[in-house]
């Protein structure tokens, strides 16, 4: 077994959340663990672009009825407020605007995605700052290149393996490695793991082990 991988998949789920309540307990969710397992420690950039075309996430959002003359905004509105940047970091025309981008992502079946041009918006659009006629993956490479995107990483990826609200000069080196690695999330997690504050008294016996993983180190 691949520990590390297992707690990342775990991580993974914790921040790209969706329900098996709505999406059923089927191939969808299945895929979706699948997904995060397999880019446990890689891009996230790559993993966003995945998950919005994951279709566990797109039933779960709505994204899947992201039509041109009535885009879905939940998903967007959840990219940036769960997913990367945090509350307040963006505006309602950021919201608006990026759900545009979104437009034509469509499920075949409820389980292949595709992309139905008649349904997407191929008008300009305004986003964090930047104009043109973007798409869903030029969403995600804008958020990414936004400064806080990677301080949020960080501290959910800190408090995750060590303690709740880390000090900002940690935030500071780890989002520094984030930039600098093209989104790697492996690079961070060697960053947090070699960090001197990583072994302060105060990192000592600070978490507690969730439910899942309590019994998968049991077993």
């Amino acid at each position: 077994s691949k520990p590390l991988q297992e707690k990342m998949t775990l991580f993974w789920h914790g921040i790209l959340t969706s329900s098996d309540k709505i999406t059923g307990d089927g191939p969808q969710t299945i895929q979706q663990n699948n997904l995060f397992r397999d880019n446990a420690v890689g891009r996230y950039d790559n993993l966003l672009k995945a998950v919005s075309r994951d279709p566990a996430m797109m039933i779960y959002l709505d994204s899947r009825s992201n039509k041109k003359k009535a885009p879905n905004e939940n998903y967007s509105r959840e990219l940036m407020e769960l997913f990367t940047l945090g509350l307040d970091q963006y505006t309602e025309d950021d919201v608006r605007e990026s759900a545009r981008c979104f437009t034509g992502w469509e499920l075949k079946s409820k389980r292949t995605f595709r992309f139905n041009p008649r349904q997407h918006d191929n008008g300009q659009k305004t986003f964090l700052g930047e104009t043109g006629n973007f798409d869903g993956d030029d969403v995600v490479d804008i958020i990414m290149k936004q400064r806080v995107a990677a301080e949020y990483i960080s501290r959910r990826l800190w408090e995750y393996f060590a303690y709740e609200s880390p000090e900002p000069a940690i935030i500071s080196r780890l989002s520094e490695v984030f930039r600098n690695s093209n989104t790697s999330i492996k690079p961070v997690l060697r960053a947090i793991f070699e960090s001197p504050e990583f072994y302060w008294n105060k990192a000592v016996g600070a978490l507690i082990k969730a439910p899942a993983e309590y019994v998968a180190g049991i077993v």
